[in-house]
């Protein structure tokens, strides 16, 4: 049977979506020396960095949309499977297909890049790794790699958080804090898993023990949001203000959304954006880079801002919603393909 779809988890994925496109517009319009007289979203709200804010309600929804849909059932090699068929092949058809267009607008591939290095983007971590010098990277950014380590951690999770949901939510904390205190490398502390998956484990065990979110949870998310922004202990680790940002506003948001309707068009559409979100977060970083180049060099006034960022965000849609459906394209003929290929084995043991 079929399960209900959670509206406000949709919700707060568009949210989270939006806020990474924001940000990520700015740093583009940044980077390529164009000048802007307003930003469409300000770089902080509550003293955390937009593009953190949203990445926390990603990681958090993401760890809820999983439990709710295995909490009761999960069996690994299926779960393995779709986890690799949902992120992999989308992933490599994204990346070649950046890569070859990259090598028509630049004239070649990288020079100076060691070829062995492609195996971090076959990986999917391509990301991460350029703390440590170039790569073949095009797309993606580092949270995919962190994303791909959370789904192998959650079967194992999602068994402390069914059997000890306090004590794997308080060694999911002390995990993250341990990493606050001890990890020192030339990667951020932000793109470490294992400083991420308190958010990931609060959002599971969020959805399975509490599914409709309560008056008291709902001000609990208001007080600690209040309580960072106004004592902002992003001033010793900006992981201690993501935490704490994160958790407060999925239970604020989820709270709101899950009370107040917001109408059959708005619930559409934030079905719609949720399930673009991946092919949307694979593509936006590279769209825009391309994007915002035909304006160096201009100073845009107000409208300006807003008409292009608009035009940006539409030009993602329309191109996430083509590599989904070519996803869906290859994996349905290799689908087909191997149906065939398993009915004619047991056409040829039948006859024998």
């Amino acid at each position: 049977m079929k399960k209900e779809r959670m509206v406000y988890l949709d919700v707060i994925k568009a949210i989270a979506l939006i806020f990474v496109f924001s940000c990520h517009f700015t740093r583009s319009l940044e980077a390529n020396g164009v000048g802007f007289v307003c930003k469409v979203l300000p770089d902080q709200i509550f003293d955390l960095y937009i593009g953190s804010y949203g990445v926390t309600l990603f990681f958090i929804a993401s760890g809820a949309s999983l439990m709710y849909v295995y909490g009761e059932k999960l069996e690994w090699k299926k779960y393995l499977k779709k986890r690799f068929t949902g992120i992999y092949p989308m992933f490599w058809i994204a990346f070649f297909s950046a890569t070859f267009l990259s090598m028509l607008r630049e004239g070649g591939i990288r020079e100076g890049v060691p070829g062995w290095k492609i195996i971090y983007s076959i990986l999917g971590i391509d990301g991460n790794m350029l703390w440590w010098g170039m790569n073949f990277y095009r797309l993606g950014e580092w949270f995919l790699s962190v994303i791909i380590a959370l789904y192998l951690l959650f079967p194992l999770l999602r068994k402390g958080v069914k059997k000890y949901p306090a004590v794997t939510m308080a060694a999911s904390l002390l995990v993250t804090g341990l990493s606050i205190v001890f990890f020192h490398s030339n990667m951020p502390i932000s793109c470490f898993v294992f400083a991420r998956v308190a958010e990931f484990v609060f959002g599971m065990t969020a959805i399975y023990y509490c599914r409709e979110i309560k008056v008291w949870q709902f001000a609990a998310g208001v007080g600690l949001v209040l309580i960072a922004a106004v004592f902002n202990p992003g001033r010793y680790s900006d992981m201690i203000q993501t935490v704490l940002i994160g958790i407060g506003s999925y239970w604020a948001m989820g709270f709101v959304f899950q009370k107040v309707s917001v109408g059959r068009i708005l619930t559409n559409l934030v079905e719609f954006l949720a399930g673009i979100s991946y092919a949307f977060f694979l593509t936006h970083h590279y769209l825009l880079e391309w994007l915002t180049t035909a304006f160096t060099g201009i100073t845009l006034g107000q409208a300006e801002v807003y008409l292009l960022y608009a035009g940006c965000f539409v030009v993602t849609v329309f191109v996430s919603m083509g590599l989904v459906r070519v996803n869906q394209a290859i994996l349905g003929f290799f689908s087909k393909k191997q149906e065939g290929e398993n009915t004619d084995i047991c056409s040829r043991k039948s006859t024998r």
